[in-house]
């Protein structure tokens, strides 16, 4: 017998997988979600946050754009608390841009995407750091910042309300068979390495570009190509609005404001593993240089760190490398495909498009279930409690970006000044089980993702850990210094200039002040790449 039965198992815990049991949770379907790492570790929270209008696919990939488009509205109607709405501009800085905008804007008018040509003196009136490099400005307003750990949380707290379990540093190690048919799962705990076995009808595989090595495990093929991109982040709000460059997708050729920062991006090389990562010096280097193509200030901006994220990009068999292959998704009956049944992938796509991925997911699984109900994920907002859910709004209001209303939240004390954490937004989480470090707080509150990178909040946070959680002052010593350890793997690099002035006082801080032992924070070995902003 397993020691736990439910109807689907949903692999994954990004904004697909999140989105995936949010649709099994509202049709009535039974669900538990499982991953190997915490809710948005992986390919999701290792975004830039651009929430894509279609415009940087509208020539080479139009069902990517159309899709971006459409479902970037529904976004705006069902998890306005996630998003920012910037509104984007694409601006042309070299003859083979000017060269480019024809097709663009017939791409644009093609997938339904609204564009706008400006002048470039008004685009600089209402953005003055646009650099004077540019020549052309298109305004797209559905363009815009789109919080990924906001969004994972949101959905999953809105599956949790509906009778869905999440189950987070569970990795699946096999799958429990009766003939062709799948029956379960095993799994096993990662921090504690205990197994146990889950019993279901089905099983979604939306792990991103780890899809293919689940898909091993039962002996099928899923071609999926990841494709690294690395990102800077910039230690203030250069620009209010999201940038990109009018052109074929390249190197660095966008920015988004993302709160107190600003995101440079992005490469794309194919790499042979989604989570071997490297970030090069030279790469870096483009990202700013390319960025100041676009705005001023990039290459004099504090670059306060770096990281990589991985693009579950699906192989379609034809002959295309990175930026080339359509960013397009596809749902994998494995029972029509490969003859095992209870089993469904779900592959490529991105995460503006996560709610629509789930839905033509679920769709095929529920008619194999028997259950009719149509998704509804379009409709119903995902934070659909009576109290609101003002994660982003009261930030932007402190940062003095107006409230949709006009309405100024009341001054209250800050777990984390740069990023406006709150204390009561922590409480609840350290409550939760699932919740095991530091950087799961992180993720669900963003509080040390800021211009000091945690060097004030990380000893707030590990304070709470000894009187919400009653840890002993050295576990919740060792916890900070975990956490700390974090937040050095993407600021080793960018070690130069004002970053490095600023690692040195954080350096004393935590040596002097905070009187932490030098083997913890000096002497630790980073066991994965570089994270989110």
């Amino acid at each position: 017998m397993p020691d736990l039965k439910t109807g689907v198992v949903v692999i994954g815990g990004g904004s697909t997988g999140a989105g995936v049991l949010r649709d099994l949770a509202m049709r009535g379907i039974e669900a538990v979600l499982v991953e190997k790492g915490d809710l948005a570790s992986g390919t999701t929270g290792r975004s830039h946050g651009l929430l894509h209008s279609g415009g940087r696919y509208c020539v080479n990939d139009p069902q990517a754009a159309i899709e971006c488009v459409e479902e970037g509205r529904i976004l705006r109607k069902i998890a306005r608390s996630t998003i920012e709405d910037t509104g984007g501009y694409f601006v042309s800085v070299t003859d083979s841009d000017q060269e480019w905008e024809p097709r663009f804007v017939e791409g644009c008018r093609m997938a339904g995407i609204t564009c706008e040509r400006i002048p470039v003196e008004e685009a600089r009136r209402r953005e003055p750091a646009l650099s004077t490099k540019v020549r052309t400005v298109f305004w797209l307003p559905e363009d815009g910042h789109l919080d990924p750990f906001f969004l994972v949380q949101a959905n999953v707290e809105s599956a949790r309300r509906r009778g869905a379990r999440v189950m987070t540093y569970t990795e699946v190690v096999d799958f429990i068979r009766q003939g062709t048919r799948v029956t379960g799962v095993r799994v096993r705990d990662s921090l504690t390495g205990d197994e146990q076995t889950i019993g279901c009808q089905a099983v979604i595989n939306a792990t991103g570009a780890w899809s293919g090595m689940v898909a091993r495990l039962l002996g099928v093929e899923v071609k999926v190509v990841p494709v690294k991109g690395i990102m800077v982040v910039l230690s203030h709000r250069l620009v209010n609005t999201a940038i990109n460059r009018c052109h074929k997708p390249g190197d660095g050729d966008i920015i988004v404001p993302a709160l107190s920062v600003a995101i440079v991006g992005t490469t794309a090389v194919r790499v042979p593993h989604p989570e071997v990562l490297p970030i090069e010096w030279g790469e870096v280097k483009l990202m700013l240089e390319e960025g100041a193509l676009m705005v001023d200030g990039v290459t004099t901006a504090r670059a306060m760190r770096a990281y990589a994220g991985v693009r579950p990009l699906y192989d379609l068999g034809a002959e295309a490398e990175g930026r080339e292959m359509s960013r397009n998704f596809a749902v994998i009956d494995h029972e029509e495909r490969d003859g095992v049944a209870g089993v469904t992938s779900i592959v490529g796509g991105k995460v503006t498009t996560y709610r629509l991925m789930a839905e033509r997911v679920v769709d095929l699984v529920a008619r194999r279930l028997g259950v009719s109900t149509p998704s509804t994920t379009g409709e119903v907002p995902i934070n659909d409690r009576e109290e609101p859910l003002d994660a982003l709004v009261h930030r932007l209001a402190s940062l003095g970006v107006p409230k949709p209303h006009g309405d100024e939240p009341p001054l209250q004390p800050l777990l984390c000044e740069c990023e406006l954490v709150r204390p009561q937004e922590v409480t609840p989480w350290l409550a939760d089980p699932a919740v095991r470090t530091l950087e799961d707080i992180r993720r669900r509150t963003r509080a040390g993702m800021g211009p000091c990178q945690a060097a004030v909040c990380s000893y707030r946070l590990a304070a709470r850990l000894v009187t919400d959680r009653q840890a002993d002052g050295q576990a919740a010593t060792r916890a900070m210094a975990d956490f700390l350890e974090t937040r050095w793997r993407g600021v080793r690099q960018v070690f130069w200039g004002s970053q490095l002035r600023q690692a040195q006082v954080n350096l004393a801080m935590q040596l002097e002040l905070y009187n932490l032992d030098r083997q913890l924070i000096m002497d630790r070995q980073p066991a994965m790449e570089p994270t989110a902003p």
